[in-house]
């Protein structure tokens, strides 16, 4: 089981139309996002500019959490409103025009990938799933088979579990939860 902690810090920031971007994780290693060549991404971006397009991408779903701000949208032609912290699925071929400004989470996931589970919760629980991903919307403890990971506020941990072994997860906050 390979366990990785992605400080926000240490993410790199690129500009994407509507503000910046922060990649915390592309799989394959060495994907290129521009590509679309990726299984899956966990990222969280800025919206600086009203209104703001989404980008469009055939072939993945995206889970998407306002962590700063609320979400107003035009989602092919239809209004939504999603508040801070609640979770917002889509598919990515899908015309969105937000009408927001703050920050989110965002993950993006190939339409191979199946069976997966996004939630926000601070509820504990256990897994035997290949991939983890627990994004921290505030500072927490996480404990992940009586070891314990202290994440700050958008620090994010990420297992690759090859071996399947069950994970049994505590969390001490509420965090953004996704596995698969």
């Amino acid at each position: 089981m390979n366990i990785e902690v992605i400080r926000k810090e240490e993410v790199a920031s690129a500009l994407w139309t509507g503000g910046q971007t922060q990649e915390y994780s592309i799989y394959p290693k060495g994907a290129v996002y521009a590509d679309r060549d990726f299984l899956f991404r966990i990222s969280s971006a800025t919206i600086e500019s009203i209104p703001s397009e989404f980008t469009r991408f055939d072939g993945y779903r995206r889970y998407l959490v306002m962590l700063e701000g609320d979400l107003n949208l035009v989602i092919n032609d239809k209004k939504e409103y999603y508040a801070n912290n609640a979770l917002f699925a889509f598919s990515s071929s899908d015309k969105i025009t937000s009408y927001s400004k703050g920050k989110d989470f965002n993950l993006m996931l190939h339409h191979s990938i199946i069976d997966e589970t996004v939630m926000v919760s601070d509820a504990s629980f256990s897994i035997k799933h290949r991939v983890l991903c627990i994004f921290a919307i505030e500072r927490s403890q996480i404990t992940l088979n009586q070891e314990v990971y202290s994440l700050e506020r958008y620090d994010c941990l990420l297992v690759d579990n090859k071996e399947l072994e069950i994970m049994e997860i505590q969390l001490s906050q509420e965090a953004i939860i996704a596995y698969w």
